[in-house]
Parts: structure tokens; C-alpha cells; sequence
């Protein structure tokens, strides 16, 4: 065998090679964006402050009342919940929650309930929840 018969049999394999190669990059690169990449905050706990006090809570319990008021359908909250990214417990229970770890890009920790009571008609009788962000000095 010559030496330029030997150097092209080499060449698949070097391809094969590089190409697996690029892919396990390619791939590590995809981990780590997906690692880095947080999921949107619901809007209703956007903008809020550190929740350290009855009025910080008070801020979030007003923006559930006007966003949810009293005869609201219990459908359309519940799905307008689950579109903002809550999770909902079992439907007889009335509760959904949200929690977010802190991240790379948020520092962050967030998390979130609503509880609500319904009539037989399917109306929306009163709503409540509470917060907690926590976001550590920089």
C-alpha cells in the first residue's frame, strides 16, 4: 500500500470523525443555551417588589382581584393561570401555584399562589394568593 492510497482511505474517517465531533459541540452548545434560558415570568407576578412586607402582598392581592374579579367565568381563570405558565392543582381544589429557582440571567428565586372559591354557576365569589420573590445583594 502507497502512502497516497493509505492518505485517501484515511479521509472518510476523518470527516466521520470531525463531523462527530462538530455534533457533540453543536450539541454541548444547545445544553447550555437551553440551561441558560429561563422561562418567561407570568405577567402577574412581574414588576412586584421583594415581598417583605403585608403591603408588598397587598400590591400582588390588588392585581389579582382586578385581573380576576368577582363573577369571572372559573374556566377563563383557570386558563388565563396555565397560560402564564401556573400549575394547577386538582379543579375541585381552586389553586394554582408558580415557582422559579433562581438562574444565571435571574438571580432571582420567584414564586406565586392564587386560590380562588366559586359558586355552583361557575362564577368566580372571591380570589387571593400570596407571592415570595427573593433576589440576593449583587
Amino acid at each position: 500500500m502507497t502512502a497516497a492510497s493509505r492518505s485517501v482511505s484515511s479521509r472518510p474517517a476523518l470527516i466521520l470523525g470531525l463531523a462527530a465531533l462538530l455534533l457533540l459541540a453543536f450539541a454541548f452548545g444547545l445544553r447550555i443555551a437551553w440551561f441558560v434560558a429561563e422561562a418567561p415570568l407570568p405577567e402577574l407576578l412581574q414588576g412586584l417588589p421583594d415581598s417583605k412586607s403585608e403591603a408588598d402582598q397587598q400590591i400582588f392581592l390588588a392585581r389579582l382581584k382586578k385581573t380576576f374579579p368577582a363573577g369571572a367565568a372559573e374556566t377563563e381563570v383557570s386558563a388565563a393561570l396555565a397560560a402564564q405558565g401556573f400549575k394547577l392543582a386538582a379543579p375541585s381544589e381552586r389553586v394554582a401555584t408558580y415557582d422559579r429557582g433562581a438562574g444565571l440571567a435571574d438571580k432571582c428565586r420567584r414564586s406565586g399562589n392564587v386560590r380562588w372559591s366559586a359558586g355552583p354557576e361557575g362564577r368566580v365569589a372571591e380570589v387571593a394568593g400570596g407571592y415570595y420573590q427573593h433576589c440576593p445583594p449583587h
